[in-house]
């Protein structure tokens, strides 16, 4: 009897250190655990954009994006916003200056930032190596209590993670590792900051076949049901990319967030994306409105930005009965998915993310055209007809994503639509606008009745 309780003993000690070791491949270092199974994984301008030579872009329209584009490189380097979001200055232009001097073999020969192997040079190992060195400089910190200097160096990690991902294509591994690690860093970042969090897992079917979806309640902790706002970004972000929102949400006002990543992308990386544009989120909102009791059902609201406005118009229809108001930034909900001009002034990363999502490769454009104008909400009939949701469409001057017309057409498309219209400015003070505005909205529908 001793011989077999001391075997179960050391078996259930064995177990502990393989679940121990299990764990710490999840959330340690990934940079120098997962990197070995990472190197034959193709480098990111290849992934679904096989295309040799790249489209260049029509830049007739200066307003094409808030963050840069260049020739040179690949990515469009969106400076502004990532300091905006916690990244320093000094911190850029160290991982953007290493990817600039590299010597090592590039997939592209023209573009900087396509080094090809994983290592120095790497966009991606870069800006892993780099936020993996943030976050171990918090870890003493949090020892000694300085709670607010690691704040700022978890913050730094995490939108380092989040960039070495970027342009958050599925299928590319090397972002896959990076997206694990920002979330990691994202749950210290709100425990810190005391707000509360569910990570939720929702099982949805579509077209005959079931899917897990991720999602994340963030909230304060209290015992009244609070009003609740569904996000959705864009395609070119993560969902942890936008905590001035989240903060003002949440601090501010004392709204829950229900947020998550898009068909095809991070968590939500194996749901298909397709015309139904909004199902993994109006799957989640369905499931918090009937099972999570801390929402009130009577309070809730959706923002979508650029591509999350595809999907919160779709929800501002077929869940009208559920929404007190919707805000729309920038919403792609149109012209964007089928008029050449408006096409011919994405750039090539931009044009493998919209393929990417699809499962489509750039080299097939003329393929993944007629694909891409399944999305316009205009043509799928829903632009044009009423919806009784109250809708505030924020655009700014020459937005190629949504022009004048998409945004006069969505506004009309509502019994009560308000069109607001920024000139163009810097990113910092088109920030502090937009979040004016949604403040202005949301206290409308949700506190002055």
């Amino acid at each position: 009897m001793r011989i077999v309780c001391a075997t179960m003993v050391k078996y259930l000690k064995f177990l502990i250190r393989v679940r121990a070791m299990m764990q710490d491949l999840y959330e340690g270092d990934l940079t120098e655990k997962m990197v070995v199974k990472q190197l034959t994984s193709p480098e990111t301008s290849l992934i679904s954009n096989s295309v040799e030579e790249f489209h260049i872009p029509n830049l007739k329209n200066a307003n094409i994006t808030l963050g840069s584009y260049s020739d040179k490189w690949y990515r469009q380097i969106h400076k502004a916003t990532w300091i905006k979001l916690g990244m320093r200055l000094p911190t850029l232009d160290s991982c953007l200056s290493s990817i600039s001097a590299s010597t090592n073999k590039r997939t592209r020969e023209n573009y900087i930032d396509t080094v090809e192997m994983y290592g120095e040079g790497n966009w991606c190992y870069e800006f892993m190596h780099k936020g993996t060195e943030l976050s171990n400089r918090s870890k003493p910190l949090i020892e000694e209590n300085n709670l607010e200097e690691a704040y700022k160096l978890l913050k730094e990690a995490n939108m380092a993670y989040s960039i070495a991902s970027f342009p958050h294509l599925n299928g590319d591994k090397k972002a896959a590792q990076a997206q694990v690690a920002n979330i990691k860093s994202f749950r210290e970042i709100l425990k810190y900051k005391q707000i509360a969090f569910k990570e939720l897992e929702v099982s949805a079917e579509a077209n005959g076949h079931k899917y897990p979806i991720k999602a994340w309640l963030l909230h304060l902790n209290q015992d009244e049901p609070m009003p609740m706002v569904l996000f959705a970004g864009s395609l070119e972000n993560l969902f942890t990319d936008y905590e001035l929102l989240y903060e003002l949400l949440i601090k501010k006002l004392g709204c829950a967030v229900l947020c998550m990543d898009f068909a095809r992308t991070g968590q939500n990386c194996m749901i298909p994306l397709d015309h139904d544009s909004s199902f993994v989120q109006r799957s989640v909102l369905d499931y918090v409105v009937e099972h999570v009791p801390i929402v009130d059902p009577h309070k809730i609201a959706a923002i979508g930005i650029r591509f999350g406005g595809n999907i919160v118009t779709r929800l501002s229809f077929m869940r009208s009965n559920i929404l007190k108001c919707a805000i729309e930034i920038g919403p792609a909900i149109n012209k964007i998915f089928t008029d050449k001009d408006h096409l011919d002034q994405l750039t090539q990363m931009q044009r493998a993310i919209l393929c990417n999502k699809i499962d489509q490769n750039t080299a097939n454009w003329d393929v993944c055209l007629p694909i891409f104008s399944q999305f316009s909400l205009k043509k799928q009939g829903l632009l044009g007809t009423t919806t009784k949701t109250p809708v505030k469409v924020i655009v700014s001057e020459g937005d190629i994503i949504c022009d004048d017309d998409d945004a006069k057409l969505l506004v009309r498309s509502s019994t009560e639509g308000v069109l607001v219209k920024l000139k163009r400015d810097n990113f910092s003070n088109i920030t502090q606008r937009v979040l004016l505005e949604i403040e202005q909205w949301l206290n409308k529908y949700f506190f002055s009745k």
